[in-house]
């Protein structure tokens, strides 16, 4: 019995496998502890195998360099085409944590922030309540099968051993970056701006009643309004993560239409 290898599919194979580990690697929920290194592993050895020979038949078999040089430099850019996607897709999942540092530190929390094992940092329970409705908020509206999509949209766009410039898709992502900081603001503004307006309130009720103790009164006082506000900005909530969600297909197009 003769076996055959085609060293050209099992090298595409290999760099679209890289790229996908990569992306695996930094996706929401998938890039805690507690998730074995091995579901990474499966995963994208299972999207690299099923799109590497459709990947293969639309490939020049004789532009790609399998020499050692070129397979590293294949899988140094596999690794950065991985890490680019990633990065995009956690773009949502990076402003709703902004967002609930920022609403934790105006309801007190700040203060009661738990160390998370599976990050091994700090992290504010508004903010990993935020963060948790958003994962669920994006398997429940079908987002995640855009994450499927840009697996296959980055083979077309940039396959493997073909150039692209990476700088443009570079400072594509820092200009999206920028944006993280005015959508966290305006997911936290319900809790802001109602705990402004209590501040205020509190500032005026101590010029009026001095002998009243602000610091035992106002904690209270300003964690239960915090509470209350966060919970009905909740709908509010929902229908701004799931208009950046659907604007996350827009971005990866746009991330591929400039390194492509």
């Amino acid at each position: 019995m003769n076996f055959e290898f085609d060293i050209t599919l099992m090298a595409i194979a290999g760099a679209l496998a890289l790229r996908f580990g990569v992306l695996a690697a930094t996706l929401p929920m998938l890039d805690m502890r507690s998730v074995p290194p091995l579901w990474r592993v499966a995963m994208a050895v299972a999207f690299s195998t099923a799109l590497a020979p459709g990947i293969a038949s639309v490939t020049n078999g004789n532009s790609i360099d399998l020499s050692w040089s070129g397979l590293a430099f294949e899988g140094m850019r596999s690794v950065l085409v991985g890490a680019m996607i990633g990065f995009t897709i956690n773009l949502t999942f990076t402003a709703v944590k902004y967002a609930g540092s920022v609403a934790g530190m105006q309801i007190g929390f700040a203060i009661v922030n738990s160390f998370d094992p599976m990050t091994n940092s700090q992290v504010s329970v508004i903010s990993q309540l935020y963060y948790i409705l958003t994962v669920l908020l994006f398997f429940i509206s079908g987002a995640h099968q855009i994450l499927v999509g840009a697996m296959f949209q980055s083979c077309l766009a940039v396959p493997p051993f073909s150039g692209f410039d990476p700088s443009i898709g570079s400072w594509y992502l820092l200009e999206e970056f920028g944006t993280v900081f005015t959508l966290g603001l305006r997911i936290a503004a319900p809790i802001i701006v109602t705990l402004l307006l209590v501040s205020a309130s509190m500032g005026v009720i101590v010029k009026t009643v001095p002998q009243i103790n602000v610091l035992a009164v106002g904690f209270p006082i300003k964690i239960a309004v915090g509470l209350i506000t966060f919970g009905v900005s909740l709908i509010y909530f929902k229908d701004l993560v799931l208009g950046m969600m659907f604007r996350m297909h827009e971005q990866v197009g746009e991330l591929f239409l400039a390194i492509g």
